[in-house]
């Protein structure tokens, strides 16, 4: 099978899941926690259920197709292999929590579902040829893979911080999507695989910490997003710069310069 033809099988299985999810119901559970001498529910929905099997599904499909590439075969580490599934991963795990608020509405649920088949196409073909640096589709790959994962960063940030829960609960979910989005976002080769995931164990740290001050400011999740998404565009951008070797005071000027335009949107925005 070529790469398309794996890609597709690996798109319609996922859009099947997706559509059975619309239409099967499975109940809820309620797990009771302790935490920090207070209690904590933790809800197992079957839209959580069904996110971690579709996005298992979208992670593994998508290692079975990198690794039929030839720079792969040579036995590349596991831990820069595994950088390969998590956007396609996360990407499928946010549709999951974002269709059913288009549920209402079956025409946009269908557009939602079809989106969410075009990205997850683009986005796997994508990672295929970023494997090869020589590839000749290489850049516009990595650019496309940039937009989409800062893309879906937002929206996580969005999805976290309007659920309210406390700063434990929404602080860790934070760290674990920023640290898994900027390893993705960082890959840069099998011989900076430890310090990708350096770095976004850092980016991750400090987002969780930005999440934790968040939540003592009453702001609409958009504005929270927003927030959240220029500190991990910063730091994953500095990081990049640093692993290249490129981070020098004119860099920094620009990052500062992009702060500071993202700051006056962000506060013009804010009601």
């Amino acid at each position: 099978m070529t790469v398309y033809e794996r890609t597709s099988l690996l798109v319609s299985l996922t859009l099947l899941g997706l559509f059975a999810h619309f239409l099967i119901e499975l109940p809820s559970r309620a797990i009771e926690l302790t935490l920090f001498g207070s209690p904590l529910t933790l809800a197992v929905s079957q839209t959580w259920l069904m996110a971690l099997l579709l996005g298992g599904l979208a992670a593994t499909g998508t290692s079975a197709i990198v690794h039929a590439h030839l720079a792969l075969a040579r036995r590349a580490p596991g831990h820069y292999t595994v950088t390969f599934w998590l956007l396609p991963g996360l990407l499928v795990i946010l549709s999951v929590l974002w269709l059913p608020w288009l549920a209402s509405a079956l025409v946009w649920w269908a557009a939602g579902l079809a989106a969410t088949g075009l990205l997850l196409w683009f986005v796997v073909l994508a990672e295929y040829h970023t494997i090869d640096p020589r590839d000749p589709r290489y850049e516009l790959a990595h650019l496309w893979l940039n937009l989409v994962t800062y893309g879906v960063a937002f929206g996580f940030f969005v999805v976290i911080y309007q659920t309210r829960d406390r700063s434990a609960l929404s602080a860790t979910e934070v760290v674990l999507v920023s640290g898994l989005l900027a390893a993705s976002l960082l890959r840069a080769g099998p011989t900076q695989a430890v310090r990708t995931w350096l770095f976004a164990g850092m980016t991750a740290i400090a987002l969780g910490q930005g999440t934790w001050a968040l939540n003592y400011w009453r702001v609409l999740p958009s504005t929270a997003g927003l927030w959240l998404l220029l500190v991990f565009y910063l730091l994953t951008g500095m990081a990049q710069q640093q692993m290249l070797g490129r981070l020098t005071r004119r860099a920094l000027a620009e990052f500062a310069a992009v702060a500071a335009a993202g700051l006056c949107v962000i506060l013009l925005y804010t009601p």
